[in-house]
Formats: C-alpha cells, structure tokens, sequence
C-alpha cells in the first residue's frame, strides 16, 4: 500500500537526532525502499521517520506504508491476523509505545472492574498482549525497549546496537552486548582495591618459568637474567586470594611451559577460556625453532563482564626490553575487561591504573624503553658503556647486583643478589598472602 507522504502526520516523537539521512536517502535510491514506514489508519506515524524523511528528500510524493491500527490491537482483533508483516524490532516497540497508553487506560478500568468483581489486571499480562501482535514474547519486547531506549539517549555510544537490531532482526546479542556495557560501567566505578591486597577483577601474571636444563649444546643459548622458580613454587602462590569471586586472569607462558600452564591455572582456581599469541617483530633465540611469538591465556572464574569488541587471538606489536610486555596489551586487556584498578604479578613497568608486585617492579632502563626495541636499546646501551657509563642495573647478573637496603626477595631459596642470604620474603608472595614484606 502507498499514502500520500505529505498526508502522512508526524507527532511527538522519542528519537530527536534523525542521523544521516543522506546517506539513507541514497541507499533507498539505489534499492528502494525495504522495509515500509508504520502509520495508524488516520495518517499518523508510528515507526519510521527517518525513511519518512529520506523520502521526502528524494522527491517522492508517495510512500509505501503498513497500517496499523492501535484500537483493534489493543482491542486483541489482529493478535491472529496471519497476514501481519514481520516487524524491525525497533518498530515493535514504536507500536508498543503507541499502545501502551491504550493498554495502560484499559487495564486501569479493568482494575476498577476488578475491585468489585475481584479480578485485576497485572502489568505482565499488558505487556503480553501488546507483544502478541508482533509475535514477540513480552520478555523480548522488553528487551527491545532497554536497546531503543539506551540508543535514543546515548546515539553516539549504543545507535549501532539499534542498527544492528534492525538488521539482523536478532534481539539477543545486542541486549546482551548492552547489558555487558552497562556493568562495565558500573565495575569500573567500583572503589579500586587496596594496593597488594586487591581482590583484583584482572589480574596479568608474568611467572619467572624454570629453563630445561642447559648443556654443552650449542642450540642452548636462551638466557635467563631473573631467578626462575620451579612449577610446585609457582602453583603454590596463593593467586586466587587477591582475586575477586568474578574475575579475569590473563597468564604469560613461553612454549617450552604451555602444558604446565593449565596446571598452575587449575592450581589458582582458573578455567582456561582462550590463547592470545603475541606476534613480535623480529625473531629471537631458541633451540629448534627461533622464537618470534609469545602466549597469554586468558582464564576465568566465576562471571566475569567481558566487554568483547574487535580484539582478536593475535596481538601483534614490537619486542621491548627483557621481560616486558607490549603497551598494546595492557590496553586491550583495559578495553575488555572492565576493573576499577588491575594487577600484574612480576611486573617490571609501572603504568597508569596498575598495581605492580614484583622485585623488578618498577626497575627497567627508561632510556632503553623509549627507543621501542630490545635489541636496538641493548645496543644503544653498549654504545653508552663503551663511552664510560655505567651498566645499567638491569643487565647485570644477581650476583653482580648489590643488594639495597629495604631489599625484598623474589626466590624463596635466595634471589642471589650480591649480599642477599635469602631471609627476605619475595613481593609477590607478600602480596597473595604467602609471607609479609620485611
């Protein structure tokens, strides 16, 4: 059926910022116009003004529209109307909006009915039956007005689950993606945790894994310069204590190491969920094959919001200095897990919004750092060395480094600093409970 588009009456409408009409009008120009606007018998709109409006732009005079009468609706005369069309979802709920004064007015005489005959009219029941024109259930017909409603009142931040609604005509996965955004609002407005104490809704692990024992051949030229801790030292951190009931894990494991990994997450309290591969830019050492990747599995307990956008299983972005990680990962492991303040164990950088623990923490060479790459900033340092600097601290083996006054151990056997007999008790384990800081 077509109407005349100027006969067609716009009244008081919720949507106040049309978008890009523009572009819409030239997709209509090239495929015509897909989906009817919605009006009621007399001409007024119920759902469609932006198409009403692209139109018009276009020059049309007519329009193809689909009536809709409200009064028969509320009335229950087309709940079993076979012929109805399929709805937008954002059109079922301008009809409900439509409606619901109708409903709302009828379902109060009933109510006034009820009080002398003893029989009310309940809210489920008016949503219902506003949702059975549509074939939608009431659950989903309020699912599509939280969506419409996040969407008129932030456009800029939720329009594209409005779009995506309508669509695909799915009304799960956008609700959900809603709802998920909504939470992490709420976490990252949450009092952070106490520094070393947490309980920390993410949490990054960077373990000193042990080596497999060096020999004489010539493929073992791997070096380690931090002490390294055996899998039962690991496993028995006490991670799990600083960590909220729901919450985000993400562990780093070299390959040599992947099959323990999920011991020592089992050990935490953990359930692997997936791998992200960090894809660096140039190769480095190895035995049978030169290593140029590194692995972080992500692991969960309880609920954790996951606020998933485009962040993939491959994280690529350059080497940095021994030990450290890529800034890209503390920024998408921010942008998809929500948390008030996070932590990482074995940290050697500090950063804004984390909670470091870790004997390296926050020592690194700053000057290394900001020339990108691990292997020009070595150079760059051996340049500097040669002109009579100092060896940075960090280059050093443990035995080379003195240790300061207030030294806290990393290894529970000794970190063998220079001067360290061991009585110390390492960061990390004060600070999931194993033992305090001296």
């Amino acid at each position: 059926m077509k109407w005349a588009l100027g006969s067609i009456r716009i009244g008081e409408r919720h949507r106040k910022d049309l978008g890009d009409i523009d572009s819409l009008a030239r997709s209509i120009a090239e495929n015509g116009l897909l989906h009817p606007v919605v009006i009621r018998p007399d001409g007024t709109l119920i759902a469609g003004e932006r198409r009403l409006q692209a139109c018009s732009s276009l020059g049309w005079c007519d329009v193809p529209v689909t009536v809709v009468d409200i009064d028969n609706i509320a009335r229950g005369e087309l709940a079993e109307n076979a012929d109805r069309k399929d709805f937008l979802p954002s059109e079922i709920d301008a009809i409900r909006r439509a409606l619901e004064p109708i409903e709302k007015a009828a379902a109060a005489r009933r109510m006034a009915e009820g009080a002398r005959v003893g029989k009310v009219s309940t809210p489920s029941r008016t949503r219902d039956q506003i949702g059975a024109f549509a074939g939608v259930s009431g659950r989903t017909l309020d699912k599509i007005a939280a969506v419409v409603e996040a969407a008129e009142a932030k456009p800029e931040r939720f329009g594209k689950l409005l779009a995506d609604m309508d669509r695909t005509g799915r009304v799960d996965g956008p609700y959900k993606r809603l709802r998920a955004a909504r939470q992490a609002e709420q976490i990252r407005a949450e009092p952070p945790p106490l520094p070393g104490n947490g309980r920390y809704r993410v949490a990054a692990v960077d373990p000193p894994w042990p080596s497999d024992k060096e020999t004489d051949d010539p493929r073992d030229r791997a070096t380690h310069p931090y002490p390294q801790m055996s899998i039962a030292e690991i496993c028995a951190l006490d991670v799990g204590s600083i960590m909220a009931p729901d919450a985000v894990l993400w562990l780093w494991v070299t390959n040599y190491h992947m099959r323990e990994a999920f011991e020592v997450l089992e050990a935490w309290g953990f359930e692997h969920k997936t791998i992200l591969t960090w894809v660096k830019d140039r190769m480095g050492l190895g035995q049978l094959l030169r290593g140029q990747s590194e692995h972080c599995l992500m692991a969960t307990r309880g609920k954790p919001i996951i606020t998933l956008t485009d962040q993939t299983t491959v994280l690529q972005a350059p080497v940095r200095a021994n030990s450290q990680k890529p800034d890209e990962f503390y920024g998408m492991v921010e942008r998809l897990c929500p948390a008030p303040r996070y932590a990482e164990l074995f940290a050697c950088t500090a950063r804004p919004g984390w909670d470091g623990h870790g004997d390296q923490y926050p020592a690194y060479d700053a000057e290394a750092d900001a020339i990108g790459s691990y292997y020009d900033g070595i150079k760059a340092i051996g340049e500097r060395v040669k002109a009579g600097a100092p060896v940075p601290e960090f280059m050093l083996s443990r035995r080379q480094q003195p240790a300061t006054a207030g030294h806290v151990c990393h290894h529970p056997k000794g970190c063998r600093y220079s001067g360290c007999e061991g009585e110390g008790r390492c960061l990390i384990r004060s600070a999931v409970g194993a033992g305090a800081a001296p």
